[in-house]
């Protein structure tokens, strides 16, 4: 069986991420595999290259003759990632039914698509989602005989430091009388909800508590813990490829999101790490949150800082909470969702 991986995204999103990790995960298990990045993909900038990763193009055009050119195998799984790359590989795939070559399509967004005709499409066999809360928004536009669920998976190097956790707390200076460190990894974007994050944990006000932020512009958000007067128990950094490095620090993981997220690769590695979760219960967080901590209403200040006082006045409760996330979340690795994603594979191409 020859697999091809094809995203449109140029971006480390989420989806990106999983494409990425899968592909990685069948290489090392010896099979043909390649990932497709488009030609000014973030990935591609970097100095070091997977050795199955290709660049597509640049003229989207040439993409469909591309892939063809790396057909190789009398048995072929295309799997598309992101939504210009499945439109275009649902209307590619009409000119491969007599061939054996199979397409399938992840979706981890959960709401509708607006344009239902690539998932009424003849080539597409089957739509890989990451939640339940995915498959009910789905179920509009697809047949439920196409609809799989197959959770989102972590590899292993990303829930495992590199660095010694003394050496992070001394380079970071945490004050020796830290009592709690929340932490927070995603982005810049409002609907994250770091702000939220912000202003339930000033007014909270745990004494000795700290919040340790990854994945954010300092230059933005020093000036609104300045205004909240917590600039001095509020650390922040840029994008940190290797988490885990600070993740370990973590005493109590914060996600404050206020979209609608579907299976967040954040949250499943800190539930991989056995970390304890604050989570707010929008799309398909309550599918992995409400076995990993407390789940609370987004954009509810109150309620957050209530969470936040509470994990930090019961220690006790987060040997308990991390015990489960360290069971619950081996269902998250990404030799289980690989495992899971061959025997699609095998379905699929028999039928």
């Amino acid at each position: 069986m020859q697999i091809i991986v094809i995203t449109s995204s140029t971006n480390r999103s989420g989806g990106t991420r999983q494409a990425l990790y899968q592909t990685k995960e069948f290489f090392k298990r010896g099979f043909n595999v390649t990932l497709c990045l488009p030609h000014n993909s973030s990935f591609l900038k970097e100095t070091h290259h997977e050795p199955f990763w290709k660049s597509l193009p640049k003229n989207t055009s040439d993409h469909k003759q591309f892939i063809e050119s790396l057909f190789s195998s009398n048995k072929i799984i295309i799997h598309a990632f992101h939504n210009k790359a499945v439109k275009r590989l649902s209307w590619w795939g009409l000119s491969w039914l007599k061939k054996n070559i199979h397409c399938v399509a992840h979706r981890g967004v959960t709401y509708r698509p607006r344009n239902p005709l690539p998932y009424l499409s003849p080539a597409m066999k089957a739509f890989i989602v990451n939640s339940k809360a995915c498959i009910k928004k789905l179920s509009w536009h697809c047949p439920k005989n196409k609809l799989y669920h197959i959770a989102n998976g972590v590899p292993d190097y990303r829930i495992t430091p590199t660095i010694p956790k003394n050496d992070i707390k001394k380079s970071l200076n945490i004050p020796s009388n830290c009592k709690i460190i929340f932490g927070f990894i995603g982005n810049n974007k409002p609907q994250k909800g770091f702000k939220d994050l912000l202003n339930a944990f000033a007014y909270a006000n745990i004494p000795n508590t700290y919040v340790l932020a990854l994945g954010l512009k300092k230059e933005l958000w020093f000036p609104i813990c300045q205004n909240l007067n917590i600039e001095k128990k509020v650390f922040l950094f840029d994008q940190i490829e290797n988490v885990a490095d600070y993740a370990q620090l973590f005493d109590v993981f914060i996600f404050p999101s206020q979209s609608v997220e579907s299976s967040p690769n954040t949250l499943l590695e800190v539930v991989r790490m056995g970390i304890p979760t604050i989570a707010t219960n929008v799309g398909g967080v309550h599918e992995v949150a409400i076995k990993t901590g407390l789940l609370i209403p987004p954009k509810n200040k109150k309620r957050l800082a209530e969470a936040l006082k509470y994990t930090a006045e019961n220690k006790d409760q987060h040997i308990s909470w991390s015990k489960k996330n360290a069971l619950f979340g081996k269902q998250f690795s990404i030799s289980t969702r690989c495992d899971e994603l061959l025997s699609l594979y095998n379905c699929i191409s028999k039928s």
